[in-house]
């Protein structure tokens, strides 16, 4: 009897566990192209869950998606957009993180990088929750 009441006690605690883990947070992005030219996507360093991110129509295509992160103590995402013309691109790298499942999460931050001159990048962090989710406008233009 002992045996079943410690199994149980044991799948209790691993199931407590495993909700906890499994607390998601989203980041939901939203890129807009205001070049002369389309604008592909591409994702090099991946994203912490799935992306619907494609190619920017030109002058002011603009697509939103949420990615829901999988992990329990950061969301993120690499974002790059190259401009179809000529190859100049932006390369945004949006985290966010905390230190334990349950402490606070940090402020999110963005990393952006560009091909050399021709093209401006911008990001601007719209919203920020205490769950996690937060939300970022990313801007491509000439």
């Amino acid at each position: 009897m002992n045996g079943k009441i410690l199994a149980l006690l044991g799948a209790s605690i691993l199931a407590t566990l495993s909700g906890t883990a499994s607390a998601q947070s989203a980041l939901t992005a939203t890129a807009k192209n205001t070049t002369p030219s389309p604008a592909t996507f591409s994702s090099p360093s991946g994203c912490q869950g799935t992306n619907t991110f494609s190619t920017l129509g030109a002058s002011g295509g603009t697509q939103t998606s949420s990615i829901l992160s999988p992990f329990p103590t950061s969301n993120g995402c690499s974002i790059r957009y190259t401009r179809t013309d000529n190859s100049r691109y932006c390369n945004w790298v949006l985290s966010r993180t905390r230190s334990s499942l349950t402490g606070p999460w940090n402020y999110p931050t963005v990393s952006t990088t560009k091909s050399s001159t021709g093209v401006t990048c911008t990001s601007t962090i719209t919203s920020v929750n205490a769950n996690g989710d937060w939300t970022v406008s990313l801007t491509i233009a000439p």
